[in-house]
């Protein structure tokens, strides 16, 4: 499956300057976040995305381990556009990456994956974990394979699923970031597009501990904020280096200002909950719990049947 048509289609709905109905966003003055859920009624809701994740308010779930397939494998061409207030990266490949499993309901199909970052290292994530920033988010956008298209994904309920990545500084370049922080000195200007070196597939860019991570349900970070999205939050983060977030801050967005505080702020929690899957250890102690008391009904049965 070739992966152009989805991300075209993708384009219309997530990191566009303007939402659907054609009215500007913005991150900061009276097209910024704090606007956003008068200007569309949709970013008002109730499962609202990005959360503050708090760590000691979570709920265990016992899963199987995510599993993803074709993330192993590098596609044939990358590209990376500066859409005036991100940088959004597109694949072409043989076969599309899929994720499914860890709670996951169903498998769902690689899309695009765009950045989010601050003007200094203390803000630019997204999602914060016990109230710490990280200086940039990664989102790798999926959607439903069930739904048949992203254009019907959209209107289900858990018709997206996001995978977040969160980056912090490291006192070295990471070699899976390279290619693109070299291309985009080329996308400088707002609407422009450059080829990416296509050496890494998709699970360079994912941390490498895949099995503990945060679940929620939530929303688009961008209008029309659509509360369609499972959201996986991973707890560990990947590198990036100074020069290399450089390399982000000094994109330009249409009216030529730096792309800086491209993120927008925790949303309430409501009544949802933020779901962990169960560690190694807690599985096999839950095992062990459930043998010990299968064991002992068995016992006190024979027991009785003996009097």
């Amino acid at each position: 499956m070739t992966l152009a048509p989805l991300v075209l289609c993708l384009a219309l709905l997530v990191q566009d300057s303007y939402a659907a109905g054609g009215m500007k966003f913005s991150y900061s003055g009276e097209h910024g976040p704090t606007h956003w859920g008068t200007m569309f009624q949709t970013c008002a809701g109730s499962r609202q995305s990005p959360i503050n994740i708090e760590t000691g308010n979570v709920k265990t779930e016992f899963w199987k381990p995510l599993n993803f397939r074709n993330y192993n494998t590098p596609p044939s061409i990358m590209r990376v556009k500066n859409n005036g207030h991100s940088a959004q990266v597109e694949m072409d490949g043989v076969a599309a990456p899929r994720v499914y499993d860890g709670g996951l309901k169903g498998e769902y199909i690689f899309a695009q994956f765009h950045f989010h970052w601050g003007s200094d290292n203390t803000l630019g994530s997204e999602h914060t974990i016990d109230g710490v920033r990280y200086p940039m988010e990664l989102h790798l956008v999926h959607y439903k394979g069930s739904y048949g298209s992203l254009r019907e994904a959209v209107k289900r309920r858990d018709g997206l699923a996001v995978l977040g990545v969160l980056l912090e500084t490291s006192k070295t370049d990471n070699p899976a970031l390279t290619p693109l922080t070299t291309a985009l000195m080329n996308i400088t200007e707002a609407g422009r597009v450059a080829e990416v070196a296509a050496n890494y597939p998709l699970n360079a860019f994912l941390p490498n501990n895949l099995e503990k991570f945060y679940r929620y349900e939530g929303s688009l970070t961008t209008p029309t904020c659509n509360e369609v999205v499972t959201w996986t939050v991973f707890a560990n983060a990947i590198p990036i280096s100074e020069s290399q977030l450089n390399a982000f801050r000094a994109l330009k967005d249409y009216e030529r200002e730096d792309i800086v505080n491209n993120f927008r702020p925790p949303q309430p929690l409501n009544n949802r909950k933020v779901l962990v899957p169960a560690e190694n250890g807690a599985d096999s102690a839950g095992l062990k719990k459930v043998g010990f008391t299968f064991y002992f009904m068995i016992s006190m049965a024979v027991l009785m049947m003996n009097m």
